[in-house]
């Protein structure tokens, strides 16, 4: 079991008090390189759900047509990155699915929730499943352990690239 140097889970304190004194509609934080961390004073059990990734949801076409623009018009106006951005997270719809099989994309880049803070890890303490919410469905983030107050909160991206820079 890991848990989080005892700097992290100082901070994971302060960071719910200070919540605890303004409200959740008025506290987000995002630490680079750090990514979410457990802040509840007991921590969290394996098997629990800590958030749903959100964002808008296209069809495999449709996202494909997205990334297209999304090239031309960096090229165009010579706004190409380094290293792309990774707010996206692809859905296979059941073959049961009354409106049939396919691949749906979450785009987290312009929408989302607390999931696209997460980090990748190789050895992550949360997982990403499908599941059916009210008849629509969604990407329910769990966690794979029991979690103490100060730990990250990761996943694994399952991340596949063909360009060498980006694997580096």
């Amino acid at each position: 079991k890991k848990c989080g140097p005892i700097w992290l889970k100082a901070a994971a304190a302060l960071i719910r008090l200070a919540s605890d004194s303004m409200g959740d509609d008025f506290f987000r934080i995002h630490p680079k390189g750090h990514g979410s961390v457990v802040i509840g004073e007991h921590g969290l059990k394996a098997n629990s759900l800590v958030t749903y990734y959100r964002g808008e949801v296209y069809p495999s076409w449709r996202w494909c047509e997205k990334l297209d623009a999304i090239e031309r018009t960096q090229e165009i106006l010579n706004l190409r990155p380094n290293l792309p951005d990774f707010y996206n997270m692809a859905m296979e719809r059941p073959m049961k699915d009354p409106r049939g099989y396919g691949m749906l994309f979450v785009d987290a880049s312009r929408k989302s929730g607390l999931g696209s803070s997460f980090s990748h890890s190789c050895d992550p303490t949360c997982e990403v499943r499908v599941v059916a919410l009210n008849g629509r469905l969604s990407l329910a983030m769990t966690t794979l352990r029991d979690l103490e107050r100060g730990e990250e909160l990761t996943f694994d991206y399952n991340a596949v690239t063909e360009s060498l820079n980006e694997y580096r």
